[in-house]
């Protein structure tokens, strides 16, 4: 029997390479600015105080009914920390039994400092290093976040490491870490991104970001489960790769729904210095290269 997920699948590169309707495959769904840390490389938690910062369930599932409407896949909930999320007598959980009716992948990216044990199909945590660089980054709160990794059953649970100049240099050593915790089932990278919005300065220069894609492609040779694919990685050196933004939705809190590149509207758009590795394996993916695929079935369908 065909998998449904297959199926799906089959009908957007249908409707988009065939018929050119340009559908976005993966939106990114920021249901609030609220967050319980203040990390200094964030600029989203600096917005927490606007009038619009937190969506409402009515809003959310407005916004949702587009995004389905628009031919979208797959949606990450983010934010601020969304697993704060709630309106009245809505709550986080009850947003992502919604999404799920209607979605073939639901998924979100969370501090870490709540149970992990959430309803939705993908679960990121968002770790940034060993002990010292974590802490130094994310308010104190690396032991918290490995006493809850370490007590989560939800079956599909990764990673996601931001690189930075505070912490590149401990991947391998926080990744020896975390393959010790088999609730864990991969580790993802991206590379920070400089908003200029108040975030401390962590771009890494072009010297740092080469030995770091070095670092992640050596350790991903020796079997680490680093789940980005390996030409993805090399390709952002450079960052000349073909980026078909229009695969990216992007919701805010206050209901506004777009697509293109997920910086628009949230700061100045530099591809030069472009760190968001899912879009460069979502527009990797549509152009079929083996390893993207392969990539993104692993994350999200396997």
């Amino acid at each position: 029997m065909v998998s449904p997920a297959l199926v799906s699948l089959a009908r957007f590169f249908v409707q988009t390479r065939v018929l050119r309707h340009r559908s976005p495959l993966l939106a990114s769904f920021k249901l609030t600015y609220h967050c319980n840390l203040t990390c200094p490389a964030c600029p989203f938690h600096l917005r927490a105080d606007q009038g619009t910062a937190h969506i409402t369930w009515e809003q959310a599932v407005k916004s949702l009914e587009q995004l389905k409407r628009m031919g979208c896949r797959i949606v990450i909930f983010e934010g601020g920390e969304p697993l704060l999320w709630r309106d009245g007598p809505h709550s986080f959980e009850d947003l992502c039994a919604h999404a799920r009716r209607r979605f073939l992948c639901v998924g979100a990216t969370t501090n870490g400092t709540r149970a992990l044990n959430v309803a939705t199909d993908v679960l990121w945590v968002s770790l940034d290093g060993i002990k010292a660089s974590h802490d130094k980054l994310r308010c104190g709160t690396y032991d918290e976040v490995m006493a809850n990794l370490s007590a989560s059953t939800h079956p599909r649970l990764y990673i996601h490491y931001t690189l930075n100049r505070e912490n590149w240099r401990d991947f391998s050593f926080a990744l020896a870490q975390l393959t010790t915790i088999p609730q864990v089932k991969g580790i993802t990278v991206q590379f920070f991104y400089p908003y200029g919005q108040g975030e401390a300065p962590l771009a890494l220069d072009r010297h740092e970001r080469a030995e770091a894609i070095a670092t992640v492609i050596r350790l991903k040779k020796a079997g680490y489960p680093i789940l980005n694919s390996r030409g993805r990685l090399e390709a952002m050196l450079d960052n000349t790769w073909r980026c078909h933004e229009w695969l990216l939705a992007n919701v805010e809190p206050d209901g506004c729904v777009s697509t293109g590149c997920y910086v628009r509207g949230r700061g100045e758009v530099n591809c030069a210095a472009c760190g968001f590795t899912p879009v460069a394996e979502a527009s990797a993916a549509y152009d079929l290269k083996p390893g993207a695929l392969l990539a993104g079935w692993r994350i999200f369908l396997a």
